[in-house]
């Protein structure tokens, strides 16, 4: 049983050190990534590609969609706390609450601040 237990320790350690390395490699190409998307942000400011939403890459069939500045939400998210904070500020501003006006009014402030200055681009391999 233990030469069993001692196999399977080495596996593991193998396997992980093997997701390690693999994680490196794809956080210094996510950064790779980043340093291209901030040059093709700059490119794409310049009004001869004002027009410019989707790039078609004839050599593999892909597609690069361009989200401009101020075009696109964020993702999603509320904390705890920031849900907290805006049921208080809304049962503050109202006497006469309802579940529906409270849901609105908490997604429009959320939507407003998760519009992004930024571009996004996003890849969509050929099929």
């Amino acid at each position: 049983m233990l030469s069993r237990l001692k196999s399977r320790l080495m596996s593991y350690r193998d396997i992980d050190n093997r997701i390690q390395s693999l994680n490196s490699e794809v956080h210094a190409l996510r950064s790779e990534r980043k340093v291209l998307e901030t040059e093709m942000s700059e490119i794409l400011r310049d009004q001869e590609f004002h027009a410019f939403n989707e790039i078609h890459l004839s050599d593999d069939g892909s597609v690069i969609k361009i989200q401009r500045p101020n075009q696109w939400s964020k993702a999603w998210t509320l904390s705890k706390k920031d849900l907290q904070t805006s049921l208080k500020e809304y049962f503050e501003s109202t006497n006469t609450p309802t579940a529906t006006e409270c849901f609105n009014t908490i997604v429009d402030k959320k939507t407003k601040a998760l519009v992004s200055t930024e571009f996004a681009f996003t890849h969509t391999p050929s099929e």
